[in-house]
Formats: C-alpha cells, sequence, structure tokens
C-alpha cells in the first residue's frame, strides 16, 4: 500500500518546492524532521505541495516523475514501534527486478515450471519436505529403540540398582531420550546416562532414573545432569527422573560420561 501510494505520487508529477529556512520556521510550517537526525539552525526544506514537507528529506529532484520508480526491498522492526524500510527507486529500480527476474528464470528452468506455478511448486515441496521429515523421524525412533535394546547387557548392577551409562554416537536428542526412558524401563529400578554428538559442536545428554532412585539415594536426574554437562561446557535439567542437556564442547563428552559413572557408582551404592 506504501509503494503504490508512493509511486501515485512520482507518476502525478508534482513539482518540488525547495526553501533554505531557519528550523523554527520550518517546524512552524509543519516540515516533518526524520527520526534521529540532527539539524542545525538553518534547514533545508522540500515540499511537495499537497503531499508531503520535510526537513532535508534527501529528495534532490525539481518534479516527482524525475524518480521514475520507487519499490520496496524489505522492511523490519529495529525497537519498539519503529520500522524500517529498504527501498530502492529509480534505475535501481530495474536492476533490483532484473535480479528478481533471474532468480524466476531459474527456478522456472530448474523446475520445468512456468512463473505463475512457482508458489504452487512451493507449497508441494514444503508438504513433501514435511511427509519426509515424518518418516525420519519415525526411522530414528525405531533406531533408538533398536540400540536401547542391545545395550540392556551392559548395564552394570550397584546393588539393588542397575546402571547404565554409554556414547549413543550421532543420535540427535529426541532419540536419546527416547532410547534413556525405554532402558530405564527395561532395567527397572536404577539410573541411565546416555550421551551423544549429533552435531559438529554440539553435545547431548539425557538422564533417566527410577523413581526409587530419586527417593531412597536423593538423586535426582535433572540436578544431576545439569552437572555433568558442565564438563561438556553447557547445562540443562528437568524432572527427578527425565532430565536433558546439552554441551558445545564434544571432545569433552568421554570425560562426562566417565564422571557420571563414577559418582552414580557412588551414589547408587
Amino acid at each position: 500500500e506504501i509503494e503504490d501510494l508512493i509511486n501515485t505520487w512520482i507518476a502525478e508529477a508534482h513539482d518540488t518546492e525547495i526553501e533554505v529556512m531557519p528550523i523554527e520556521t520550518a517546524k512552524e510550517k509543519g516540515a516533518i524532521a526524520m527520526f534521529g537526525e540532527k539539524y542545525g539552525a538553518e534547514v533545508r526544506v522540500i515540499d511537495v505541495p499537497g503531499v508531503s514537507m520535510e526537513l532535508c528529506g534527501g529528495t534532490h529532484v525539481r518534479n516527482t516523475a524525475e524518480i521514475g520508480l520507487f519499490k520496496i526491498m524489505s522492511e523490519s522492526g529495529i525497537s519498539s514501534g519503529v520500522r524500517r524500510i529498504e527501498a530502492v527507486a529509480g534505475p535501481a529500480v530495474l536492476e533490483y527486478l532484473k535480479v528478481r527476474e533471474t532468480v524466476v528464470k531459474d527456478l522456472c528452468d530448474r523446475f520445468k515450471i512456468k512463473p505463475e506455478e512457482i508458489s504452487d511448486r512451493i507449497t508441494t515441496l514444503q508438504s513433501e519436505l514435511k511427509t519426509t521429515q515424518k518418516e525420519l523421524e519415525g526411522v530414528k525412533q525405531e533406531l533408538a529403540i533398536a540400540k536401547s535394546d542391545q545395550l540392556l547387557n551392559e548395564a552394570e548392577s550397584i546393588g539393588e540398582f542397575k546402571l547404565l551409562v554409554s556414547d549413543m554416537g550421532e543420535m540427535d536428542a529426541k532419540a536419546l531420550q527416547t532410547a534413556a526412558e525405554r532402558l530405564q524401563q527395561k532395567l527397572g529400578e536404577g539410573a541411565v546416562i546416555l550421551g551423544s554428538i549429533p552435531s559438529e559442536g554440539k553435545v547431548s545428554l539425557v538422564a533417566a532414573f527410577s523413581k526409587k532412585v530419586n527417593k531412597e539415594k536423593q538423586l535426582q536426574a535433572g540436578k544431576f545432569i545439569g552437572q555433568i554437562a558442565k564438563i561438556c561446557g553447557g547445562g540443562g535439567g528437568g524432572r527427578p527422573n527425565l532430565a536433558q542437556a546439552g554441551g558445545r564442547d564434544p571432545s569433552k563428552l568421554s570425560e562426562a560420561l566417565s564422571t557420571a559413572k563414577q559418582q552414580l557408582k557412588e551414589g547408587l551404592q
């Protein structure tokens, strides 16, 4: 709407009136000051009769028709109640449109479609991607369950409790939680700590404790895993029986898991 309004004023070919005057006189005439600008005692006032009167305004044309075209490239919020508009005018509009035309042509050539079909094609691709992501998530969960079942025999007995601490490779945080919960349920009374490096520079940790561990040994999953995560340069927490944490130093994962194992061995005795 703003863009259309400005282009209408340009097309109406308004003559501009430019005058230098004292700033107080300009304000009395209703000239608009630019937000955040500082002005001296004398100011340049540009008046487009019936449209706008501003201090300087950055406009140096004798008639609005000289501007040619106006195109908004983007707008964003820079602070509360303040919007920033980035736009081009004149020959720069043609350059801007040429770039956009190149992008449109590239998309049409790549997907063998017409320009008017781009929007529908993007919607279809987004839908297909969403479906694929759901299917991938399902596969990850199945793999987490399968891998957790393979680890059951690695659990150690600490008195009446079971303890399992394991590095799960590149497993993501959601699958890691699934594996930890399943292991804790299968093992019964005890504690499970799992760690992984799901992506470069990222560590994921999960702790799953049984209620008996919470009550009799006063061990809380949230507090425990939060402290362990500090070894990897991170933190986290959660419920007494299930908690997640993260870190930024994958090289420390082995140390973190070893520390967790040693502390739980002592805590479960």
